[in-house]
C-alpha cells in the first residue's frame, strides 16, 4: 500500500470509530411540569355521624360531602380555639344549646336564660369557616374553601323528635362532630374556577357575574359582610328546589333552629348543597348540578326572606 492509500485508510477508520462513540442521537423530550390536583376530601354522612379523615394538608380543598344517611345534614367547619377539642366542645356548650333547646320546647324562658348563662369564655373565639351546606337524604355536594393549618371540626345541628345531632349521646361520646387537623404539609392544589360568582351581604345576595346553567356550575360567594345573629348564626348560602309556591315560605319558617319544628328532619322541601358561614371578606365554591327548573339562593338566619336572604332563579333548558 502507498502512502497515499494508508493516509486514507486511516482517515476512513477514524471516521467510523468516532461515528462509534457518538452512537445514534436521542431527541430530546422538553421537560414536563405537573400540573397541579385539586384536593378533594370525602367526608360521609352515615346516620347521624361524620366518616373523614382525621389529617389533611393546607391550601384548597374541596371537600366532597355524601350524604349517606336517611335524614337532611350539613357539614359546618368550626375552627377550634387554642385547645378546645371537639369532646370538650360538646360538653362544655354542646349541651347547653340543647339545654336552651329543651327551655325553648317547654316554654320556660327562665331555663332558656340559665343555659345561655352557662356557656364558657371561649365560645366567643369559636369561628365558622364555610363547610357543605344543608344536602338532602342520597345527594352528593361538593364544597372548597382554603384553610390554614390548624384545629377543625365539623358538625350538624339538624335535629331529630327536638335533639340535636351534634349533641353528645352519653358521657365522653361525641354526637354528630367530626375532629380534623390542617397540617403543615402544602400540595398546592388549584383555586376552582366558577362560572357564577355570588355577592352576600346582610342585606341581601346578588349574581354578580356570569350566569347558572342546566348541569354543574360552580359557584363563587364572596362574603361581603357578616353578621352574628341572636341566634348565634351568621350568613351563609344554601341551593334549595323551589317546586311550588309554598316552597320557600315552608323553608323560611324551618330555618330558624329555635323553633320547635326548625331543622327538625326531615325538611319541608330538597336542599341540593351550598357553603356555610364564613368570615366577612372570604369566599369559597360550592359546585352544584342544577337540572331544568326552579331554585332558590336561601340563608340559615331567622326569617330569610323578610331579611333579604332568598334569591329565586330559574334554570332553562340548554339549547
Amino acid at each position: 500500500m502507498n502512502t497515499t492509500s494508508a493516509l486514507v485508510a486511516l482517515a476512513a477508520g477514524l471516521f467510523l470509530l468516532q461515528g462509534c462513540d457518538q452512537g445514534p442521537k436521542i431527541k430530546e423530550e422538553p421537560e414536563t411540569v405537573p400540573v397541579a390536583q385539586p384536593n378533594v376530601v370525602e367526608i360521609r354522612a352515615v346516620g347521624i355521624s361524620f366518616e373523614g379523615s382525621s389529617e389533611i394538608p393546607s391550601g384548597w380543598t374541596t371537600f366532597k360531602f355524601i350524604n349517606a344517611s336517611s335524614m337532611i345534614h350539613f357539614a359546618l367547619i368550626d375552627v377550634l380555639p387554642e385547645g378546645i377539642t371537639a369532646q370538650v366542645f360538646t360538653d362544655s356548650a354542646g349541651r347547653y344549646f340543647q339545654d336552651a333547646m329543651d327551655g325553648m320546647n317547654a316554654g320556660d324562658e327562665e331555663a332558656v336564660n340559665a343555659a345561655f348563662g352557662k356557656f364558657p369564655a371561649w365560645i366567643g373565639d369559636l369561628r365558622h369557616y364555610g363547610g357543605p351546606g344543608f344536602l338532602s337524604p342520597g345527594l352528593t355536594g361538593e364544597t372548597t374553601v382554603y384553610l390554614e393549618p390548624g384545629d377543625y371540626a365539623f358538625e350538624c345541628y339538624v335535629k331529630t323528635n327536638g335533639i340535636f345531632h351534634s349533641t353528645s349521646p352519653g358521657e365522653g361520646q361525641l354526637g354528630m362532630m367530626l375532629e380534623f387537623t390542617v397540617t403543615d404539609e402544602k400540595t398546592d392544589p388549584p383555586e376552582p374556577t366558577a362560572n357564577v360568582a355570588l355577592s352576600l351581604k346582610n342585606s341581601g345576595m346578588e349574581i354578580v357575574d356570569g350566569a347558572l346553567k342546566a348541569g354543574m356550575n360552580t359557584i363563587r360567594v364572596d362574603f361581603v359582610e357578616q353578621q352574628a345573629l341572636p341566634s348565634f348564626v351568621g350568613n351563609d348560602v344554601h341551593i334549595m328546589r323551589v317546586e311550588n309556591d309554598e316552597s320557600i315560605s315552608q323553608a323560611d319558617g324551618w330555618l330558624d333552629w329555635r323553633a320547635k319544628d326548625g331543622l327538625e328532619d326531615p325538611s319541608p322541601v330538597t336542599f341540593l348543597g351550598g357553603i356555610n358561614d364564613m368570615p366577612e371578606g372570604s369566599y369559597g365554591y360550592f359546585t352544584v348540578d342544577l337540572q331544568p327548573g326552579n331554585y332558590a339562593f336561601i340563608a340559615e338566619v331567622p326569617s330569610p326572606q323578610e331579611a333579604g336572604l332568598v334569591l329565586p332563579f330559574t334554570v332553562e333548558a340548554a339549547d
